[in-house]
């Protein structure tokens, strides 16, 4: 029995492997710290959904309702937030409010104005978008030993949405010279992202050594993901008007689902199934990810359903149609679409990258064959398949090959012709590079043809040492000649 058990884990050890690696990554994304910025935030802050006005709002100490302030919901013209008992202190470093959003705002401070983020307005008209991010200085001789106040003015009709949350932070910290994010929050991202473009260009590589296109699904995918990751760390390097907000989270949600539905089509011409089931997963998945989409509410709940999505449709093929490696990768692609439910802002500020990372690398790495096997060498011998008979023929006897609906008919140099069930293209993709497709209803075997000849008005034709004259599209023409002078050096 243990040598049995011993044999299984054998079996595995690729996906295993993989498997491994990726919860590694799980762990290190629940239990490494994040980027901690010092900084002062409310508890709660009163909010007045109305232009009443700033001398209005002083005179009234109870105005407002208390909300905490990311639950802050877009005005229908102008709103007021309110912040009472602002943790600030003139000790220390200079201090600033820092607030981000796709809002504009107009700030008071103890009743004096220290800046604007933007300009806000009743109506898109009169307001100017202000930039995602803004710091505003506190004059020290306007702090109070206690009791002090923030009052803001705020707008958002430009935002081209509903923002899930509108104002997105509202903190005291040291004063700044630099208004945007800090890279090193998106440091994990950047070192993610470059590991992802490297696997990217690996598979690139395979796939064009080994001739076969599949693997290029993968770059596809992995440069949908570095997209979606480039789009994040934008923030980091341009502090963009609020209005290029949904611009910036549309582009990432664009390379989130790039990311999942070229990983899905992988799957399929990996480990296939027949065409219609293919495509009716296809649309089933595209039903579900849409309807996610239009169901949740801000880009980034939207991005993270329609990645799990995805990535739960691949893995479920994968477990379907795919051998006892594939199943093992199935079940650390099925930990992406969990991450989702339960952390999806992180699943797209860091989780996907790095449980991609973690579930790829080993595969590409130690293992290649698993996700980009090499080609199986091309058959002496291919077996015909016709209605209660199995014919087995040399290809090297086979002449030519011609499309007959969903058939295809074989014939043989000797003049014979066979009958197969499957069409065209399935039996150009079982027999040696030799057999070429010559016209949309035509293939031969280039160790048969003994001329090609033109007529007028640009007819090309194939002479056949069987004698034939097999028609050859016009498009075809120019790699025809390329691999019959190739076959002649």
């Amino acid at each position: 029995m243990m040598a049995g058990w011993l044999k299984a884990i054998a079996d595995r050890r690729p996906g295993l492997e993989s498997v491994s690696l990726m919860l590694l990554a799980l762990v290190f994304l629940l239990t490494a710290p994040q980027p901690r910025i010092e900084a002062r935030t409310p508890q709660s802050v009163r909010y007045v959904d109305a232009d009443v006005g700033l001398a209005a709002l002083l005179a009234d100490p109870a105005a407002g309702e208390p909300v905490a302030y990311r639950a802050i919901g877009r005005p229908a013209t102008a709103g007021w937030l309110v912040w009472d008992d602002v943790p600030i202190s003139r000790d220390g470093p200079p201090p600033a409010i820092s607030t981000s959003g796709p809002f504009s705002a107009t700030l008071w401070f103890n009743g004096e104005r220290i800046g604007e983020k933007g300009r806000p307005g009743a109506d898109a008209a009169e307001e100017t978008a202000g930039p995602i991010d803004s710091l505003f200085a506190v004059p020290a001789d306007l702090i109070r030993p206690d009791s002090n106040q923030l009052v803001m003015r705020l707008s958002s009709h430009r935002a081209g949405y509903t923002p899930y949350s509108l104002v997105q932070s509202l903190f005291v910290l040291p004063y700044s010279a630099e208004i945007r994010r800090p890279v090193r929050y998106y440091l994990p991202l950047v070192s993610l992202g470059a590991g992802l473009v490297a696997l990217a260009i690996a598979f690139a590589l395979r796939a064009r050594r080994t001739g076969d296109g599949r693997g290029l699904w993968l770059t596809l995918s992995l440069a949908g993901l570095a997209l979606a990751g480039l789009a994040e760390i934008s923030r980091a390097m341009i502090n963009y008007p609020y209005d290029w907000h949904q611009p910036r989270q549309a582009l990432s949600l664009f390379g989130l689902t790039v990311f999942g539905a070229a990983l899905l089509r992988f799957a399929q011409v990996r480990w296939p199934a027949p065409g219609q089931v293919a495509r009716a997963w296809i649309g089933v998945t595209g039903l579900a990810a849409l309807a996610s989409f239009v169901l949740m509410t801000g880009y980034d709940a939207r991005s993270a359903a329609v990645t799990a999505c995805l990535t739960g449709s691949t893995a479920l093929w994968m477990a379907w149609r795919g051998d006892a490696q594939a199943r093992m990768l199935a079940i650390g692609m099925a930990a992406i679409p969990v991450y989702a439910l339960f952390l999806p802002a992180d699943l797209i500020d860091r989780g996907v990258h790095a449980l991609v990372l973690g579930l790829l690398a080993i595969p590409a790495i130690r293992w290649p064959d698993l996700l980009q096997p090499e080609p199986a060498a091309a058959p002496a011998i291919l077996a015909l398949q016709s209605t209660g008979r199995l014919t087995r023929l040399s290809c090297a006897e086979i002449a030519h090959l011609t499309a007959a609906g969903n058939y295809t008919e074989v014939r043989t140099r000797d003049g014979v012709t066979h009958l197969d069930n499957r069409n065209l293209s399935s039996l150009l993709e079982i027999l040696p590079g030799d057999f070429i497709r010559i016209h949309r209803s035509h293939a031969v075997n280039l160790d048969h043809v003994e001329a090609l000849t033109s007529e007028v008005g640009s007819r090309y034709h194939l002479v056949l040492t069987t004698g034939a004259q097999i028609p050859v599209s016009r498009r075809e023409v120019a790699g025809l000649r390329e691999r019959l002078a190739g076959r002649k050096a």
